[in-house]
C-alpha cells in the first residue's frame, strides 16, 4: 500500500510540474506577443495623438472582433483533436488545418463586403482602412488552427511558439510604419503582410504534428460555429465600448477612452495562459480537478492586475501614450478592473465550450444589449462610459462564478476511509 500512494503522489507531482513548464512557456510566448501588441499601441498613440488614435483604436478593436473565428477554430478544433484517439490526432490535425484555409478565405471576403456599413458607423472617411482590416483577418484565421493542433496535442513549446511568432510578425511592421509614416492604413497594411510572415513560419513549426490523409471531420463546422458564436458574442462585448465610445464622445474623449482601453485589453489578456493550458484538461475527465484552481488563478491574476494599475496610475499612464493622457489617471484602474473581471468571464467561457455546453451565449448578448443600452443613456464623459462597463463586467463574472459553483456542487464526491 505504501509503495502505491508513493507512486500515485510521484505521479501527480510528474502531472503538476508538467503542467506548470507547460504553463509558463505558453504565458512567455502569449506575453511576447502581447508586449509587441502593446509597443504597437503605445506607438501609435504617441505617434498618431488622442484624435487619429480614436480611428486606429476602433480598427484594432474591429480587428479582434473579425478575428474571433481564429479563436473559433482553435478551440473546436483543440477540443476535437484532445477527444480524437492517439493514433488519429495527426490526420484530425491536418483535417482542422485545411479547413481553416477555407474558414479564412470567406471572413476576408465578408468584411470586405461590409466594409460601406462599417465605415459609415464608425464615421470613418473611406472604406480602405477596413478593407486592410479584412486582409489582416486572412493570416489570422488560418492560425487558429495552427493553434488548435498545437494546443489539443498539448505541445507547449510548440503553442507558445506560434503565439510568439504571430504577435511579433504581425505588429513589428506596424510599430515601424506608424513611426516612419503616421498613416493609419499603412500601419494596418504592414500588420497585414507581418501577419502572413509570421503565419507561414509557424506552419513549419506546425506541419510535424499532422499527416495525410487528412481525416474527414464530421459535424466540425457546427463545433466551429458554437464556438465562434461563443467567443463572437464575448469579443463583441468586450470591445464594444471603444467603438460605443468612438460613436458618442467628441473625437479627443475617444482617443482617452481608447487609451485606457489598452489597459483593460492588458488586463483582459494576461491570465489567458490558464485557460490556453487548461482548456484541454477541462475538455476530458480532468475537467474537476482543473476547473477550480484554473478559475481561482484567473482571478487572482486580475487582482493583481488592479492593483499594481492603481498603485502607479500616473506610470500607467505614461507609458500608455504620455502627458496628452494625464486626464485618464484618476480613472485608469476602472480600466484595468473592467479587463480583470471580463478576464473571469472569458475563462469560464472556454470551461463552457470544453464541456459543449451553450447556455452561456444568451448571458453574453443580454449582457451586450444592456451595455448598448446604458452607455446609449450614459455617455456623458470618459469616466461615466467606464463606470458603466465595469459594472456589466463584474455582474458577468459573478454570474459565471455562481454558475461554476452550482456545477461543482453536483460533482460526486469522493469518501475517504481510513
Amino acid at each position: 500500500m505504501a509503495i502505491s500512494n508513493t507512486n500515485t503522489s510521484s505521479t501527480r507531482s510528474t502531472i503538476q510540474s508538467s503542467t506548470v513548464r507547460g504553463a509558463a512557456m505558453v504565458a512567455i510566448g502569449l506575453g511576447v506577443g502581447q508586449v509587441f501588441a502593446y509597443l504597437l499601441s503605445l506607438a501609435a498613440a504617441r505617434m498618431l495623438g488622442p484624435d487619429n488614435y480614436g480611428i486606429f483604436g476602433s480598427m484594432l478593436a474591429l480587428l479582434m472582433v473579425g478575428s474571433v473565428l481564429t479563436l473559433g477554430i482553435q478551440a473546436a478544433g483543440a477540443r476535437r483533436i484532445v477527444l480524437t484517439p492517439t493514433a488519429d490526432r495527426s490526420h484530425v490535425g491536418l483535417g482542422v488545418v485545411r479547413s481553416a484555409a477555407w474558414a479564412a478565405l470567406a471572413v476576408t471576403v465578408g468584411t470586405i463586403a461590409i466594409s460601406p456599413a462599417i465605415s459609415w458607423l464608425l464615421h470613418l472617411d473611406g472604406v480602405l482602412a477596413v478593407i486592410v482590416v479584412a486582409l489582416n483577418l486572412a493570416p489570422l484565421t488560418w492560425s487558429g488552427s495552427l493553434l488548435g493542433v498545437t494546443q489539443g496535442r498539448e505541445r507547449n513549446a510548440r503553442l507558445a511558439a506560434v503565439y510568439a511568432i504571430v504577435g511579433v510578425g504581425r505588429a513589428i511592421g506596424g510599430i515601424a510604419v506608424v513611426v516612419t509614416t503616421k498613416s493609419i492604413v499603412l500601419t494596418l497594411l504592414a500588420m497585414a503582410v507581418g501577419a502572413a510572415i509570421a503565419v507561414a513560419i509557424s506552419w513549419l513549426i506546425t506541419k510535424p504534428l499532422v499527416s495525410a490523409p487528412a481525416m474527414k471531420l464530421s459535424h466540425f463546422r457546427g463545433d466551429v460555429v458554437h464556438a465562434t458564436h461563443a467567443l463572437f458574442a464575448l469579443f463583441v462585448l468586450t470591445n464594444l465600448d471603444v467603438l460605443l465610445a468612438r460613436h458618442f464622445l467628441p473625437p479627443a474623449q475617444a482617443g482617452m477612452y481608447a487609451a485606457g482601453a489598452v489597459v483593460t485589453k492588458v488586463a483582459f489578456w494576461l491570465p489567458q495562459f490558464v485557460a490556453t493550458v487548461a482548456y484541454p484538461r477541462l475538455a476530458d475527465h480532468r475537467r474537476s480537478q482543473t476547473l477550480a484552481k484554473a478559475a481561482a488563478a484567473v482571478a487572482g491574476i486580475g487582482l493583481l492586475s488592479i492593483a499594481f494599475v492603481a498603485l502607479v496610475p500616473g506610470l500607467v499612464v505614461a507609458l500608455i501614450g504620455g502627458a496628452a493622457y494625464d486626464e485618464l489617471t484618476s480613472e485608469v484602474w476602472i480600466f484595468a478592473a473592467i479587463g480583470a473581471a471580463y478576464a473571469i468571464a472569458q475563462f469560464l467561457l472556454y470551461s463552457q465550450i470544453a464541456a459543449s455546453k451553450r447556455a452561456a451565449i444568451a448571458v453574453l448578448w443580454i449582457a451586450t444589449a444592456t451595455l448598448v443600452i446604458l452607455v446609449w443613456l450614459f455617455h456623458s464623459s470618459v469616466l461615466q462610459i467606464a463606470l458603466v462597463v465595469l459594472c456589466v463586467a463584474c455582474v458577468l463574472a459573478l454570474i459565471g462564478i455562481v454558475e461554476l459553483l452550482i456545477e461543482r456542487s453536483r460533482e460526486p464526491r469522493v469518501v475517504a476511509h481510513a
